[in-house]
């Protein structure tokens, strides 16, 4: 029987088992990339192009093509990713990677369809194995600043970021390249507008998810606004539920049916902490890079001052 489980249930399966590409130095402690580059590797002695996206879970994941083409073979390991009323089914293969000469093996997922345009795979800045991962937006300047914040070890080694805390209860938050909006889980918009003086602003409409699905958000306005250390999040949207109307924020939290759950085909405990907060181009777009150091466990962002 198919059961949800959180994204860190995944991990531990998971650990228990045409962009420019840039082939990855032998034996490097860091891996950095510019924002367009792809890393370079081998699977099953096939060369493969993987983009590393900030906010990608940390299961590389591969296209249909690409998973035909490299012979991934299914596991008794499998997961359901639901994002409303879309259930996508993920097999995965416990497979050997090299970058330059180091080897190693990672759990790979793929499905029938085709999630990364411009390589073969995505994957998440944790997914490899070096110390740092630097993904870089433009050169560094004068009045560029470090603004560090922890790597919270509750995203475990499915998805990497760090929280944010809102009325005492943490929303859980990683950085998207891919949006310029923050886009907020439904019950999570609710806390933030409790406290911060929020209320919709906008009609709903649809707003691409993940894995080329859309679901309806409205935009969010606060009279107060909602920091992330040094960062104001700004143009911020709620994920709503289908049956969500301007009334839903004001009054109290819709049902939220689909809070981007994993159902896994293996046995395990976990809960998923499934308030999420991925924070966009309108607030880091200014910014220089993006640092993931996992032996200090801090995320530095280099930025300078909110324009």
């Amino acid at each position: 029987m198919h059961r949800c489980a959180s994204f860190f249930l995944l991990a531990a399966l998971v650990a228990a088992g045409h962009a420019s590409a840039k082939p990855a130095a032998e034996a490097q402690s860091e891996l950095a990339l510019r924002v367009g580059e792809t890393v370079a590797v081998t699977i099953n002695e096939q060369p493969v192009r993987i983009r590393i996206e900030p906010d990608a879970i940390s299961v590389p994941t591969m296209n249909a093509d690409a998973a035909q083409r490299l012979k991934l073979k299914p596991s008794m390991i499998g997961y359901i990713y639901v994002i409303g009323p879309e259930r996508i089914g993920f097999r995965t293969d416990n497979v050997p990677y090299r970058l330059g000469k180091a080897a190693f093996k990672r759990r790979t997922a793929f499905s029938d369809r085709q999630l990364a345009d411009g390589a073969d795979g995505v994957a998440g800045p944790a997914t490899f194995p070096f110390g740092r991962t630097v993904l870089t937006l433009r050169d560094s300047q004068p009045g560029d600043r470090a603004i560090t914040f922890p790597l919270d070890d509750e995203m475990g080694r499915s998805q990497t970021g760090t929280r944010i805390d809102v009325g005492g209860r943490p929303i859980y938050v990683a950085f998207s390249f891919a949006r310029a909006e923050s886009l907020v889980t439904a019950t999570g918009g609710k806390w933030i507008a409790d406290a911060n003086g929020g209320r919709f602003d906008g009609a709903p409409r649809e707003a691409p998810i993940l894995y080329g699905v859309s679901r309806p958000v409205r935009p969010l306005s606060l009279d107060r606004p909602l920091m992330l250390g040094a960062l104001e999040i700004r143009n911020l949207a709620v994920r709503v539920a289908d049956m969500g109307n301007a009334q839903g924020i004001a009054e109290q939290a819709a049902p939220e049916p689909d809070p981007n759950e994993i159902v896994v085909t293996a046995e395990g405990k976990g809960k998923v902490p499934n308030q999420r907060l991925y924070v966009g181009m309108d607030t880091i777009g200014h910014c220089a890079s993006i640092t993931y150091d996992f032996g200090a466990k801090t995320i530095t962002l280099m930025c300078p001052d909110q324009p």
